[in-house]
């Protein structure tokens, strides 16, 4: 991909998956380099000791044709540990809006910073960047199952779903995961910069492809953001992209 060749020090891991069920028909496995046995994205049917990441919830997973997540309860299942479906107080159900135009004036302006101590119990923890982080379930499970320190950044740029990821995280008293409203292409630079601690990870996981020229500015993966994973990812660190 784009954003690995441009940052050497990143590798990506996928593995063809064994079994297909309900989701898409190039469904791989993500190997992460870590302590941890190998987590899972848009991967295997059941889960097991040795893989137990569940699958990543992103409508349009695997572009035309696949299988998709058919079942309007599979997301549910697959993070049923988590005890999320419960959790919704006033928020309610929170439909999925599929396009939102990252090229709006509101989105066109970098985010404030937050402040990292209020955001993260230990701020100088290694970071995640999921960039596009959807609902934000695969993220905040993440964040409860780690065997290792980290903390855990979420970039959305639908608000409903930070709004609902955010009221989850504070549910749970997760001290480790933050969500935030924003277009990663326009703030990612300015954001992981001001982190004290190293970047350690960037995912980006099922992002629109826009095929058409005319839409190609409107993807995620632009040159300011290649350049600022090639130039703030720590030695070692990772970068996952899976379209």
């Amino acid at each position: 991909t784009a954003a690995a060749a441009a940052a050497p020090a990143a590798h990506l891991f996928f593995r063809p998956s064994p079994t297909r069920v309900a989701r898409p028909k190039d469904a791989v496995e993500l190997l992460w380099l870590s302590r941890s046995s190998p987590p899972r994205c848009c991967g295997s049917g059941g889960r097991s000791s040795s893989s137990s990441v569940p699958v990543r919830e992103r409508e349009g997973c695997g572009g035309g044709g696949g299988l998709g997540v058919s079942s309007p309860d599979l997301v549910d299942r697959e993070y049923a540990d988590l005890k999320l479906k419960e959790k919704l107080g006033h928020l309610g159900h929170v439909r999925i809006r599929q396009h939102v135009n990252p090229l709006s004036s509101a989105l066109s302006v970098p985010v404030p910073v937050p402040d990292w101590k209020e955001v993260f119990r230990d701020p100088t923890l290694p970071l995640m960047v999921d960039v596009g982080s959807g609902s934000g379930r695969f993220l905040i499970w993440l964040a409860k199952n780690s065997p290792e320190p980290k903390n855990y950044l979420g970039l959305e740029i639908r608000q409903k779903l930070v709004k609902r990821a955010q009221f989850w995280v504070q549910d749970l008293s997760l001290r480790n995961i933050y969500f935030l409203f924003a277009n990663a292409t326009v703030s990612f630079d300015q954001l992981v910069t001001a982190y004290p601690g190293p970047l350690v990870l960037v995912s980006i996981l099922c992002p629109d492809p826009h095929f058409k020229k005319k839409h190609h500015k409107r993807r995620v993966v632009q040159k300011p953001i290649v350049d600022s994973i090639s130039k703030n990812l720590s030695p070692g660190g990772q970068v996952v992209e899976r379209a």
